[in-house]
């Protein structure tokens, strides 16, 4: 992570410099997101410092990573959507206006960072945070190739308004990127299930007949939590019980991936 802070950090300092010789908003949408990697990768940073390891075995934040993940990778996406709004808003006017800026700052800026960006994007992708950071690093890469190629084409052919165009394209594909991650992490983020409860009641009943109040949720896309309540006869032993409730636990995390789970017990007395 220190590695990706001191390249995101460069990255963002080349394109002030370089949005300031060309006013290009390619380079200005290049900045924004830089900036925003910086920014999120800064938060990530000082948010593990205070929730650290002894905050977690004190028993202050059980699962206090795991939604940090969610909420690293929410801000993430959030950040890019509302930069890509004003991105395309800037590049509208500008095609309104007469263009003239420079194609080699954006040639340079760009191969740059799609260099450095490539290094700074983090290898794993095994939790949502993660993998909202990949696709944040990625999508600004594949916008800095954009705006290498269309720098190309601007001094080729002299044609500025594909400064303001290329801003556009980068900003439709930071959306076809961004929505698919965003409706993850906001389920994720209102504890939404992710299976749909009336598949998983139909196999329990096949356990246990008597099995209600079943919740199911995420505290992040790969820690799935499950409670629910057993109605047994008073007869029933702990030998048998327990018997029923390995059963259950086996199926939610062998079919489902539901790793813990927490069931209740009632007699049919009980209401």
């Amino acid at each position: 992570m220190q590695r990706t802070f001191i390249l995101t950090l460069f990255t963002s300092l080349s394109f002030i410099i370089a949005y300031y010789i060309s006013l290009s908003p390619l380079i200005l949408a290049e900045f924004s997101h830089a900036l925003i990697d910086f920014l999120t990768i800064t938060f990530s940073i000082i948010a593990l410092k205070f929730i650290g390891e002894n905050e977690v075995s004190e028993g202050r934040f059980s699962y206090g990573l795991h939604r940090l993940e969610v909420i690293v990778a929410m801000i993430n996406i959030f950040a890019i959507i509302l930069l890509s709004l004003i991105v395309a808003y800037t590049s509208i006017t500008l095609l309104l206006k007469e263009i003239t800026n420079s194609s080699f700052a954006l040639i340079i800026s760009s191969a740059l960072a799609s260099i450095l960006t490539f290094f700074a994007s983090p290898k794993e992708k095994d939790d949502l945070g993660k993998r909202g950071l990949y696709v944040h690093t990625m999508s600004d890469f594949l916008g800095y190739i954009i705006g290498f190629v269309i720098g190309i084409l601007i001094l080729i052919s002299g044609i500025r308004e594909l400064d303001p165009v290329g801003a556009i394209i980068l900003v439709i594909l930071n959306f076809i990127l961004a929505i698919p991650l965003l409706k993850e992490s906001f389920l994720i983020f209102m504890e939404g299930s992710p299976v749909k409860i009336d598949n998983i009641m139909e196999e329990l009943t096949k356990i246990s007949p008597d099995i209600h109040h079943l919740h199911v949720w995420s505290i992040c896309d790969h820690v799935k939590v499950a409670t629910l309540h057993v109605k047994a006869s008073p007869n029933l032993t702990i030998a048998e019980a327990d018997k029923i409730r390995c059963s259950i636990c086996s199926l939610l995390r062998e079919k489902y991936g539901i790793s813990h789970v927490t069931v209740q017990f009632e007699t049919n007395d009980d209401d």
